[in-house]
């Protein structure tokens, strides 16, 4: 949408988290005159001279229903009943990644996807920033998307949920990918085939596409209308898709790309099957820049990961711990379980989503000799791993750390692996995170 399409227009900005800040910042910028509704004590967050600017405190029908354009936040669902209403009344309800696809004037690499956007994000920033490009990672990593306008990237690398995903609808993207779907935010879509779908509308206007050919829930259809290349990942070696017909190489544990073997397998600094797929990735949209190969296979290697992502934090008696509060699902903690290596102690719980977790069963009842479960759904989901594990409730996450360093043995890794959002016990995953790595030193000190 246009910015000229929202003057002498009644707009709402509603929510006033950091992507709900940076739309007041962008209108601010542009000349909108525009109302603010949040429900939360916010509105300090709003600068002081704007105060011309009609503050709302509550969502209500009426007041939705009174504007011609609702910018609307990532976390306020479509389906809350103001927003629905405002919906079915006519009012064009848009997020900020609409207002971005019309300002933004550099290219764009869009990344979604249930696990491993963050990773793919950094990863494909730093190898482009390493190529002599200057990429700034944004949306839902790094600075909002509007923000990052004012910078002098000649690329944005886009992070993108399925929240911001669904009020867009004109983002061009010059490459745009969906890594893969897992049951996630059911809590927010009717089943897993509608949150795929939402996934699957970052392909709508890209040039490139790239989709996970092991995944069919990431393949485009027919409505998307789009040609798509795919990637995938055997146990030996990843190979990429073009066009529907596997290329592959006769050489064992290397990443393949065109027949050729780019990248040992044993030079990636970040562990796991998962990470060989997404250097996969990485490589393959930063080909829709025409980098240099060899320095962009250089960049690759040096990469060391995310916080909060399978992050090692530290060994002590022969036990490793590591920090994945970023692990918010039952897939992202699989592949965190399995990418140890080694006997797990699992520190799992928080708000499941509605997630099924007996999918993790065989995985935990391999891998992981101790489950420690936390949070408000910690009971639901000790029900559904019943049998598989040695399964203990805690209340704290230092009590689970302290049980955790009672029991653990060398040889063994300690995991924070939630599979759950941190609303409940924090006020993020980073902040969950950074809990952990504190205490667990602290701990570990004594």
């Amino acid at each position: 949408m246009k910015i000229s399409d929202l003057m002498n227009k009644r707009v709402l900005v509603a929510g006033l988290g950091v992507t709900g800040l940076s739309v007041v910042k962008y209108l601010i910028r542009s000349g909108v005159e525009f109302d603010i509704a949040d429900e939360r004590d916010a509105h300090q967050n709003i600068d002081a001279h704007d105060k011309n600017i009609q503050r709302h405190t509550q969502f209500s029908v009426e007041l939705f229903c009174g504007f011609d354009i609702i910018v609307l936040s990532p976390g306020i669902a479509r389906a809350h009943p103001a927003v629905a209403s405002a919906l079915q009344a006519g009012v064009v309800v848009i997020g900020d990644i609409e207002l971005f696809a019309d300002a933004v004037g550099v290219p764009v690499i869009a990344v979604t996807g249930s696990n491993g956007k963050s990773t793919v994000v950094a990863w494909l920033t730093e190898v482009i920033n390493e190529c002599g490009l200057n990429a700034i990672a944004c949306g839902n990593i790094g600075e909002p998307a509007l923000d990052a306008l004012l910078g002098d990237a000649q690329v944005l690398v886009l992070e993108l949920s399925s929240y911001q995903l669904e009020s867009t609808s004109s983002l061009r993207p010059l490459a745009a990918t969906v890594l893969n779907v897992s049951e996630d935010h059911l809590d927010r879509y009717d089943d897993i085939e509608h949150y795929a779908a939402t996934k699957r509308r970052i392909y709508e206007h890209a040039e490139h596409c790239l989709a996970n050919f092991d995944d069919m829930r990431t393949w485009p259809t027919p409505v998307n209308n789009v040609a798509c290349d795919f990637f995938t990942i055997s146990s030996a070696k990843l190979s990429s898709v073009n066009n529907g017909s596997t290329d592959s190489s006769d050489s064992e544990q290397s990443t393949v790309r065109w027949q050729r073997a780019l990248v040992a397998d044993a030079s990636l600094a970040v562990p796991g099957e998962h990470n060989k797929s997404n250097a996969l990735v990485v490589l393959a949209l930063s080909s829709t820049l025409n980098l240099c190969t060899q320095q962009c296979i250089k960049a690759l290697a040096s990469f060391t990961g995310l916080a909060h992502r399978s992050q090692f934090v530290v060994e002590k008696s022969g036990v490793r711990w590591f920090n994945d509060s970023k692990g918010t699902n039952v897939d992202a903690c699989e592949k965190a379980i399995v990418a140890m290596g080694s006997p797990v102690i699992l520190i799992a719980g928080g708000m499941a989503k509605g997630a099924d977790f007996t999918p993790l069963q065989a995985t935990v009842k391999e891998h992981v000799k101790l489950l420690l479960l936390l949070g408000t759904d910690k009971q639901t989901i000790a029900a559904d791993l019943q049998g598989s594990t040695d399964i203990q409730i805690v209340e704290t996450l230092r009590e689970a750390i302290i049980t955790a360093h009672n029991q653990a043995v060398p040889g063994d890794a300690v995991l924070l692996s939630p599979a759950c959002a941190s609303f409940d016990m924090f006020d993020n995953f980073e902040h969950r995170g950074d809990q952990f790595v504190a205490t667990v030193n602290e701990v570990l000190a004594a």
